[in-house]
C-alpha cells in the first residue's frame, strides 16, 4: 500500500511539473490575436499529428522549451489540421516548419526535423 501511495505521489508531482515548467503552448481556432502585442520573441512550430518527422522533433522542442526564459521567448505549437486558416496564411507547404518573430517582424524560418537548424534559428534573437 505504501509503495502504491508513493507511486501516485510521484505521478502527481510529474503532472504538476508539466503544468509549471512546460512552456510550449498550443494555438487553437486559428487565433493568434493575443500574440500581436507580445514584446518577446515568438517561435511558431507548425506540425501535424500524422507527420513522422514532426513527432520525432517534438520531444526535442519540448525539452528546448523547458529551459527557455518566457520573458524572452515563447514557443507555440500549431497543428495545421486544427488551424488550417493559419497554415494557409503562413503558406505552410511542409511540416515541421518553424517561424521566429519579434514584435510582428519575421526574423527567420526553417523546416525539417533537425534540432540544430531550430537552434540556429534561435541564435537570430538579439
Amino acid at each position: 500500500m505504501m509503495k502504491l501511495s508513493m507511486m501516485i505521489i510521484k505521478f502527481i508531482l510529474q503532472i504538476i511539473n508539466l503544468f509549471f515548467y512546460y512552456s510550449m503552448k498550443s494555438i487553437l481556432n486559428n487565433d493568434i490575436s493575443l500574440l500581436k502585442e507580445k514584446e518577446c520573441y515568438i517561435l511558431f512550430y507548425f506540425t501535424a499529428k500524422w507527420c513522422g518527422p514532426c513527432q520525432k522533433i517534438k520531444p526535442l522542442i519540448q525539452k528546448l522549451s523547458e529551459g527557455v526564459d518566457s520573458s524572452k521567448l515563447e514557443i507555440y505549437i500549431i497543428d495545421i489540421d486544427e488551424n488550417d486558416k493559419l497554415a494557409e496564411e503562413f503558406k505552410i507547404r511542409s511540416v515541421p516548419t518553424f517561424y521566429l518573430y519579434h514584435k510582428k517582424e519575421l526574423k527567420g524560418q526553417t523546416g525539417g526535423a533537425d534540432i540544430q537548424k531550430v537552434k540556429e534559428l534561435l541564435q537570430l534573437m538579439d
